[in-house]
């Protein structure tokens, strides 16, 4: 029964201002809560023995130094693995967390699908991610998959086969920083064995 793991990148300075973040954060690197909260993770994914991890990381900073940490705990290498990235979020660059709290039907391209104005649809980046997953899946191994929190909803919503507009709507499948969820395959589908868990982060400053 395969089994996939999903988490996703430790603190940035950018998510302590709440602030959302565009493609030009790729090279931004987590802050030193965020180096301990990717240590505990790294632990925590480690007490599994999970046979045979594969861990990878989006082609951002953040998200590398995040699957780094992981890695040395599971004593395995890291693969960079392009469609993990975060979701374009085009104009709303540098606007409020805050600014997202409305309904899927605020946040829509010229065409009616979901998506931000100057960045990515729900469409495309459920599609490059599709390509991105089905490539480690197929590398074998138990992949430890460590992207971003508007991409893993995306994610979730293409393995779970959920609309997005729906998971938009109710925050369903919201991450914090280094929150882990767990999938196993069963009969051509996934399901949750846990979800946006971040028991490792107890104690953690």
């Amino acid at each position: 029964m395969p089994r996939l793991f999903l988490v996703r990148h430790a603190e940035t300075e950018h998510n302590q201002r709440q602030v959302l973040q565009g493609a030009a954060s790729a090279p931004g690197v987590i802050s030193a809560r965020g180096e301990a909260q990717a240590r505990a993770c790294g632990l925590a994914l480690a007490a599994l023995a999970l046979p045979d991890p594969r861990v990878y990381a989006s082609t951002y900073r953040r998200a590398q130094q995040t699957a780094g940490a992981i890695a040395d705990a599971l004593g395995v290498g890291l693969t960079v693995l392009d469609g993990l990235q975060e979701m374009e979020v085009g104009d709303w660059a540098g606007r409020p967390y805050s600014a997202l709290d409305v309904s899927a039907d605020r946040i829509r391209h010229e065409d009616g699908s979901f998506g931000f104005a100057g960045g990515e649809s729900g469409g495309q980046v459920r599609a490059r991610l599709r390509v991105a997953l089905q490539g480690a899946l197929a590398r074998g191994g138990t992949p430890v998959v460590v992207s971003h929190g508007l991409a893993l909803q995306a994610a979730l919503c293409e393995l779970l086969r959920v609309p997005l507009d729906d998971a938009w709507n109710d925050q369903r499948y919201a991450h914090a920083n280094t929150a882990v969820t767990e999938l196993e395959g069963e009969a051509g589908a996934w399901r949750v064995v846990r979800l946006a868990d971040t028991q490792h982060l107890e104690g953690v400053l």
